[in-house]
């Protein structure tokens, strides 16, 4: 039993207890209200800060709207097809995984809700692949919420637009050196009537080797590149003939085979044998992402090679921790060299062309806090003046 004394002695520490809080509260309202309920509570400050739209600068002639903002439904939108003059599938890793379609006007409208597999890199099956044709091909990550992250063998999974429903086609095999196939950046299909054509063509970051898959699922290795001679693949595109694929490549230093160099980027150029070219197509890049050839329509950049360059990769970022704001958006210039078209993004990956509109989506921080994840991606559109 508890005496009146203990009884008095309790009530005058709470009393002193509660006027204490109220008076922290009263004296500091402003604090109070700055916070955001979260697992892991984060002040507003700092929810507005990775929640905004990054200030860029343009190349003259250009002129830039936010396509997605941020906020939206996207968390990490990291390439995308370009289904017609008006609309493009989006892959985003975020959360369990989506694919979702994205019109000019801005509308997002999710096309699949993925569990389990989510997908980050998207190309969609030619007619080549019969059965197949019009499905979308990914390549996931191989557990829910990026577990395993980039060490485990990639999931490459198809997708039916039309049901949302998602297989997995295979995992990433190892290479002839048996280091397994996970880090995979893109997937593209060979353009019709080239010697590509038939075969979904894909990078991998960890081994440096380019995989090739058949409409017979079938996946394998077709070539593991020469670090100091090649560089490690990244984006790929393929000339407008079909004859070649654009290889972009990152320089590992020699220390750290981890870390890229700035500046050591390069696109190159390999035939369908797995033939370098050699001399490079572009220097100067330091993590070459999405390539894209402008269209005549485009202004003085028409015909170019538009390259997008994440600079220094910032994956699953603490919201509190600052990001270089180090990315780009490149054309290549027919020496070689670069102009840079936007400046100022985070982590720019995809970029396509919708009729005369060139897109590019930005992942942003990937910022979390905890378990929480933010929807920090976003989508700009760019036109000429």
């Amino acid at each position: 039993m508890v005496s009146s004394k203990h009884r008095s002695l309790h009530a005058f520490f709470a009393c002193i207890f509660l006027a204490y809080a109220m008076s922290c509260f009263a004296s500091e309202p402003e604090d109070f209200d700055n916070w955001t309920e979260l697992p892991l509570s984060v002040s507003q400050e700092t929810l507005d800060r990775v929640l905004a739209v990054p200030n860029v600068t343009l190349a003259p002639g250009l002129l830039s709207r936010v396509l997605v903002p941020t906020r939206s439904e996207m968390f990490d939108p990291f390439d995308f097809y370009v289904l017609d003059d008006k609309r493009l599938w989006v892959a985003d890793d975020g959360k369990n995984g989506a694919v979702y379609e994205v019109h000019l006007d801005g509308t997002v409208k999710l096309l699949a809700d993925i569990k389990k597999h989510a997908p980050y890199a998207i190309d969609v099956a030619p007619a080549s692949f019969g059965e197949h044709a019009g499905q979308i091909y990914t390549i996931a990550f191989a557990r829910p919420e990026k577990a395993g992250g980039w060490e485990l063998p990639n999931a490459i999974t198809r997708i039916d637009p039309k049901s949302g429903q998602d297989e997995v086609v295979c995992f990433l095999p190892e290479n002839a050196e048996r280091i397994p196939g996970s880090g995979g950046f893109f997937a593209r299909f060979g353009p019709e009537g080239s010697p590509f054509a038939g075969r979904l063509w894909l990078t991998a970051a960890s081994n440096h080797t380019i995989y090739v898959i058949t409409p017979d699922d079938v996946c394998k290795p077709f070539k593991t590149l020469d670090l100091d001679q090649n560089g490690s693949p990244r984006g790929i595109a393929f000339t407008p003939d079909g004859q070649s694929m654009l290889v972009g490549v990152a320089a590992p230093t020699p220390e750290n085979r981890n870390k890229t160099n700035r500046g050591g980027g390069r696109i190159i150029k390999m035939s369908a044998d797995g033939t370098f070219s050699k001399d490079p197509v572009a220097t100067g890049l330091h993590e070459p992402g999405a390539m894209a050839y402008a269209p005549a329509t485009f202004g003085r950049f028409g015909g170019s090679i538009i390259v997008s360059d994440s600079g220094e990769w910032h994956n699953d970022t603490v919201a509190t921790e600052p990001i270089e704001r180090d990315g780009r958006v490149y054309r290549v210039m027919e020496d070689g060299s670069l102009e840079t078209l936007i400046s100022g993004l985070a982590n720019p990956v995809g970029v396509g062309f919708v009729g005369n509109r060139l897109v590019v989506s930005d992942i942003n921080g990937d910022f979390h806090v905890g378990t929480q994840k933010f929807p920090d991606g976003f989508m700009l559109e760019l036109s000429v003046e």
